[in-house]
């Protein structure tokens, strides 16, 4: 999971951004500012759902303000946080950065 949140996502969604450097389509500073700042706007959902999960995983007890179900195999679904929003809302992000 680290790797893949420090290596391979920056990696592959910024491959279109070296394309629009070597072909320059002439935006508008507005238009660049927007794209990087709806690609930031992805990049801290995906970071900030994936970490909460993480530090829940880790230590329940720290995340003590999190709700979560009790799943019959015997693991926790949280039902807050981002968690609460959408079933899989790091998706959303990694969504919001490929749609940049």
């Amino acid at each position: 999971l680290v790797f893949g949140d420090l290596a391979w996502v920056p990696f592959t969604y910024s491959l279109p951004a070296k394309y629009l450097v070597e072909h320059d389509p002439h935006l508008p500073t507005l238009t660049i500012t927007c794209i990087l700042g709806l690609y930031l706007l992805g990049f801290y959902i995906f970071r900030a759902a994936n970490g909460q999960k993480d530090r829940f995983r880790r230590d329940p007890e720290a995340m003590s303000h999190l709700t979560y179900l009790q799943t019959k195999r015997g693991t926790k679904l949280l039902t807050s946080g981002w968690w609460g929003r959408a079933r899989k809302i790091n998706y959303t992000g990694d969504w919001i950065m490929g749609l940049t």
